[in-house]
């Protein structure tokens, strides 16, 4: 067992103990994971301590701890404190107050806290920690080691279990439970939850291709434990490359998110720290006239595209990508995450995208599906897709920052090609339950360039502007039927433009209004970004069947991203949603 003492005035020994809680967890941070008590497996020394922790902000809280110590003489003193901690740290200073006095009960007094001593605690697991008391006067007996731990955390409450033994193969340790990742990586990798990672430069999963080059068929796969940390270091191109025929299997939990992240994360944290995170898959694109189109991604990200619409390029389950994104120049950016010709045999479900420098989620051809999206204060676009991309998306949260100082752009813009707009295969999606809350000024939807889309269950709030439809081959979608609205509320400043660029080719108002359900001008009273409980829209509309007709869709019949506050699917794992 490991033992730490201070060369002190007054010392108990630093231990090992047990922690014991009922609650769950969101990630072992210093949170909700390790709150309760943690006491020696000697049951009769007595002596423990109880943690709680308070989330006070975005990826911080407070920790409380309370315990009874003991003077040389047997005599106890109740002692508490608190310390205010933050995601990623294992390791925490407690100034201690020694309570004496009052009751409990109303009007019966209040104790008096004098300052006492300090507590440093280095978590080094679920279920292993040392401790390092120190206190005031006549308290200098030292105790026996303790023989064995009792109790624990189990994994369905706190997923770190193992403790920091080494990084990974093919990383470097640059400090106490970080290690860097770097260059190229040709073999399997596994990020352990153990430690924090840092990316120094371009990291690529699988050699970088080259338009032309054949599709591995035995690339790498980089798995990453679910509760783990990763850091961008900043500087250019500095971002998570995975390349055609290799994987990413991110599979977080709930309550133990994967987290991609600049170095600063506090609330008043900006865009831009770092690249992002691109996936390059082998799905078909629409960029060439004939054969088997490909591309090459921006921001140095190497080719993708091809011809396996059923293209699995692993999993991306509940994780947040945030303070991201890279604009190397007007034409070359970094989004937070870039699905370029990913195709449906990936996972995406339960995924955040925050501050990000420019758009949020882009879709460059292929056909991914996603479920569960949050994309929040996006500079730019939050849902964007062109190239030909064609999926299914269910359940998506986009709000814009409401700072008048930060730059956004569109809730969704939506392209077939720039270079063509009746390329095929033509971009387009099947869409339901989207909540968009925008900013004054702004535009919601802008359906262009040839796209065609099926947009059902929408609230869209907020915006200057709620839709606006462009060129005249996207109209040709929406009289050919394949451009459509069902059940969806629009509240803007202006809900419709109309004729704007003067080719509108119909009342674009007629058209929303004589279709299924709709609401035009509606306000739907939101509560934050929720419908208030009792709202007529929260049953009654169910999805079209003749539209929604594919496995992917829950039939549901509410409309925007959530049927309640209480169960919305947000809770746990996301963070920067001040609702």
């Amino acid at each position: 067992m490991t033992f730490r003492k201070l060369g002190l005035a007054a010392v108990i020994t630093a231990a090992t103990f047990t922690g014991l809680s009922t609650d769950n967890a969101i990630a072992f941070n210093i949170d909700e994971g390790v709150e309760g008590y943690w006491y020696e497996s000697d049951l009769n020394a007595r002596r423990g301590w109880g943690f709680q922790y308070l989330p006070t902000g975005p990826e911080q809280g407070v920790f409380f701890v309370a315990g009874f110590v003991y003077d040389d003489a047997g005599n106890p003193t109740w002692v508490t404190g608190q310390a205010e901690v933050f995601d990623g740290q294992w390791e925490v200073d407690m100034p201690l107050q020694e309570v004496v006095g009052g009751s409990f009960g109303p009007g019966e007094g209040s104790p008096s806290a004098t300052d006492w001593g300090n507590l440093n605690v280095v978590f080094n697991s679920c279920n292993s920690a040392e401790f390092t008391f120190t206190g005031g006067a006549n308290f200098t007996q030292d105790f026996d080691p303790f023989l064995q731990l009792v109790g624990g955390n189990n994994e369905n409450r706190c997923v770190y279990q193992q403790e920091f033994d080494g990084c990974p193969a093919g990383t470097n340790q640059i400090a106490d439970r970080t290690c860097e990742l770097s260059g190229t990586y040709t073999s399997d990798l596994t990020l352990t939850n153990d430690a924090i990672y840092v990316l120094s430069g371009g990291v690529f999963i699988g050699n970088k291709a080259a338009e032309g080059d054949p599709v591995p068929t035995d690339g790498p796969t980089l798995t990453i434990e679910a509760g783990t940390r990763i850091i961008g270091s900043g500087g250019s191109n500095n971002a998570l490359y995975v390349q055609r025929g290799s994987k990413i299997i991110a599979d977080g939990q709930p309550h133990a998110p994967i987290v991609m992240t600049g170095a600063d994360y506090s609330p008043d944290a900006i865009s831009g720290q770092w690249g992002g995170l691109v996936i390059n898959g082998a799905a078909p694109l629409n960029t060439c006239d004939t054969g088997v189109c490909e591309a090459t991604g921006e921001g140095d990200s190497g080719a993708y595209g091809g011809d396996d619409p059923l293209d699995n390029s692993g999993v991306l389950r509940y994780v947040r990508v945030q303070f991201a994104g890279e604009r190397i120049n007007d034409e070359d950016k970094l989004n937070g995450i870039a699905f370029q010709g990913v195709g449906s045999g990936t996972v995406v479900d339960y995924v955040q995208v925050h501050r990000n420098a420019d758009d949020g989620i882009e879709f460059y051809g292929g056909t991914v599906n996603a479920k569960h999206l949050v994309l929040t204060d996006i500079e730019d676009d939050s849902v964007d897709w062109t190239q030909g991309w064609q999926g299914n998306l269910q359940y998506v949260l986009v709000k814009q920052i409401q700072d008048e100082t930060v730059d956004t752009d569109r809730g969704m813009e939506l392209d077939n090609l720039e270079q063509n707009f009746n390329a095929e295969p033509r971009s387009g999606g099947t869409m339901a339950n989207f909540t968009l809350i925008g900013k004054a000024g702004e535009l919601g939807i802008n359906p262009r360039r040839g796209t065609y889309g099926h947009f059902g269950n929408f609230i869209v709030t907020d915006f200057g502007s709620c839709l606006d439809i462009d060129d005249q081959a996207t109209f040709d979608q929406a009289t050919a039927g394949n451009l459509t609205f069902t059940n969806t509320i629009l509240n803007c400043a202006t809900t419709i433009v109309e004729d704007d660029d003067g080719a509108d080719p119909f009342d674009v108002t007629a058209w929303f209004n004589g279709q299924t359900g709709n609401q035009n001008g509606v306000d739907p009273m939101m509560d934050g970004v929720f419908l208030p409980e009792g709202s007529p829209y929260l049953s009654g509309y169910p999805l079209d069947e003749t539209i929604y007709a594919d496995d992917f869709f829950d039939n549901v019949d509410y409309i925007g991203a959530f049927r309640s506050r209480a169960s919305a699917w947000i809770w746990g794992w996301t963070e920067f949603l001040q609702d």
